[in-house]
């Protein structure tokens, strides 16, 4: 019995390397909250509908992601923010989709309906305390802001705050697409989330230098708050991975992104 046992599994070894059991083709993604949530899964079921090759998708934010990918444990990484060089030169590449639009985001009885860069960078920065400093009621602010590593911080650090630093009484998300959900419960909060995030009770976006965040505004180039969506591959995607690649970059593809963001023209 124990022989004949033996045969049988290595009768199931030789099938399998032979092509007899055949594991299921796929391709795993990991990374950006953005685009899991609102382009991946529709690009992946579309993608899996003309190969029959899965898409395994996961968050995670961008720097986790970005890790997963230089580690081998996926196939393509989703990232808030362009590749610095440093992870260029151990060979990721970026594959630019568009634009995200950040929104800043206030409780919907906050008076304000407007802020400038400035009095953001001063707010975000811990300088200004007061809503009265800006014009507002006579309340501290209470600054809600994204997960370390995520995109979406890294967008917040570039664009508003520049050289300074977050203030150190910040509220930190335990997720990217909770930030909004925060400061519903804060009527005297404020944060910088993805337009396409924006789905709260009791909040609304206001304008930045006059500009309301909206998609025209961005194409137009006069919203300031943008960061780019990027899909980030470990050297140029070949076979299965650079078809998936040429999908999401087709007008089928900036169809899918155009639900939420701003595709690249």
């Amino acid at each position: 019995m124990g022989f004949l046992r033996q045969i049988g599994i290595l009768t199931i070894i030789v099938l399998s390397v032979a092509g007899g059991v055949r594991a299921e083709e796929s391709l795993r993604y990991a990374g950006a909250t953005t685009l899991q949530r609102f382009f991946m899964p529709e690009a992946g079921l579309i993608f899996t509908g003309d190969t029959a090759i899965k898409v395994h998708i996961e968050g995670g934010n961008t720097g986790p992601g970005i890790s997963a990918l230089l580690k081998g444990d996926i196939d393509m990484a989703g990232a808030g923010r362009l590749l610095t060089e440093a992870e260029k030169k151990q060979g990721l590449v970026e594959h630019f989709l568009g634009w995200d639009v950040l929104a800043i985001v206030v409780h919907e009885k906050n008076p304000l309906n407007n802020l400038t860069l400035n009095q953001l960078q001063g707010i975000f920065s811990g300088e200004i305390t007061n809503w009265q400093e800006v014009g507002g009621h006579a309340n501290p602010i209470v600054v809600v802001t994204c997960p370390k590593g995520s995109g979406m911080r890294s967008a917040v650090k570039k664009l508003i705050l520049k050289k300074k630093d977050f203030l150190s009484r910040e509220i930190v998300s335990a997720i990217v697409a909770a930030s909004d959900q925060q400061v519903s419960m804060f009527p005297i909060g404020i944060t910088a989330v993805s337009s396409s995030m924006l789905d709260a009770d009791n909040v609304k976006a206001i304008k930045v230098d006059g500009v309301a965040p909206t998609p025209a505004n961005v194409s137009a180039g006069s919203y300031p708050l943008t960061k780019p969506l990027v899909l980030v591959t470990m050297g140029e995607p070949q076979d299965d991975l650079a078809r998936f690649v040429a999908l999401v970059k087709s007008p089928q593809g900036k169809a899918i992104l155009q639900e939420y963001f701003v595709p690249v023209e």
